[in-house]
């Protein structure tokens, strides 16, 4: 007995995919970019307009020197009527080359604290803080100190150091904004990510 032969069997077609639901992530946080937080666009341009500042500050020295050696020698014998010429002379002379010799230290090491900062190192940051503090302070010095020649030079040296601490000061403050330490964060987490 045969049995009859059956015919083969077609598969079946293939069934429609059913179209994809409509699907959205929303983050709780915007994405942190790589781009240089304004905070930081602002201390640098702080920090540059105090440099140009004092450059000023030196200039009113140097074209007036006669004049502000002449007001803070008066200065000084009237503080110290005991002492001699000669030590009034020298005294001033001394002060105004550490003045000098300070303030170009603070500005290398303000120089270096922005580089760092650029190449978005944590270091520059606390240079950039530290060298802040004391040249904010020097400023202030500076003023107290050249207040009495304030008129040798035009009257610069009664606002210009104010208004060298009062730039250095903005400098400083805008880096304690959150978007520089993240920022800062960043860079290092994706600096040890690809040791």
């Amino acid at each position: 007995m045969t049995t009859p032969e059956q015919p083969p069997r077609r598969p079946a077609p293939p069934r429609p995919v059913p179209p994809r639901p409509e699907f959205a992530v929303t983050p709780l946080r915007t994405a942190p970019t790589d781009a240089t937080p304004k905070a930081v666009t602002v201390s640098l341009t702080a920090w540059i307009g105090s440099f140009v500042v004092l450059a000023g500050i030196a200039g009113a020295i140097a074209l007036d020197l006669r004049a502000v050696r002449d007001a803070l020698e008066a200065s000084v014998a009237a503080d110290n009527p005991s002492d001699s010429a000669q030590d009034i002379t020298d005294t001033v002379n001394l002060t105004l080359i550490v003045s000098g010799a300070i303030a170009i230290v603070l500005v290398l090491l303000a120089l270096l604290g922005i580089q760092l900062l650029r190449t978005r190192k944590v270091a520059g940051f606390f240079t950039l803080v530290a060298v802040g503090l004391f040249s904010a302070a020097g400023g202030v010095g500076l003023w107290t100190l050249l207040s009495d020649a304030g008129d040798a030079t035009a009257g610069v040296l009664q606002w210009a150091p104010l208004a060298y601490s009062a730039l250095v000061a903005v400098g400083v403050l805008a880096l304690f904004t959150p978007g520089v330490f993240a920022w800062l964060h960043r860079r290092r987490r994706s600096g040890s990510d690809l040791a």
